[in-house]
């Protein structure tokens, strides 16, 4: 059985802290960090204090480029 925290299971949290390590994943932090710097320095914020539902609204729109979009797909194979 899965352990739930605060909406997120155990194993999607590591599963994103794998993917977060690959070089698409890298390259897709890198990316937002600097196209989004102070949009993703306040969602980690909004994370920490346990607002996970702006956290996803805020990700959204900052995955929604197109090279974004890219290496999420790049991070699924």
């Amino acid at each position: 059985m899965q352990k739930k925290t605060d909406g997120f299971d155990e194993f999607s949290l590591r599963q994103a802290a794998a993917m977060a390590k690959s070089e698409a994943g890298q390259q897709l932090l890198g990316l937002l960090q600097s196209q989004h710097g102070d949009q993703l320095h306040s969602a980690m914020q909004q994370a920490k204090a346990g607002n996970f539902a702006q956290v996803k609204e805020m990700m959204e729109a900052m995955m929604a480029s197109e090279q974004a979009q890219q290496l999420l797909k790049k991070m699924q194979e």
